[in-house]
């Protein structure tokens, strides 16, 4: 069953590093896996709200300095120095 986003008045920003061994999209579901202490069965698919291809290639851009995009209550940002940040959507 998908995670139901959490009342956003307790939850808190999340921020965590891109390993180098590791996808943009593994990174931003591993993150708000941590953020919902939730496994990766009970996420909606991120593909359903960006396209996992495009992010990575655009991620990779030295032109692109961030990415952000809404995901299961979170304002999610790929910053071009590697991190994912989750900010609680209000």
């Amino acid at each position: 069953m998908p995670v139901e986003p959490a009342n956003t008045q307790s939850r808190d920003s999340y921020e965590r590093g891109i390993g180098s061994d590791e996808s943009v999209c593994e990174a931003v579901v591993s993150a708000v896996m941590a953020a919902e202490n939730a496994d990766m069965d009970d996420l909606d698919p991120l593909y359903f709200v960006v396209d996992g291809d495009a992010l990575e290639r655009i991620t990779s851009s030295d032109a692109v300095s961030s990415v952000a995009f809404d995901y299961l209550g979170y304002r999610v940002e790929v910053t071009g120095d590697s991190r994912v940040v989750l900010t609680p959507e209000t």
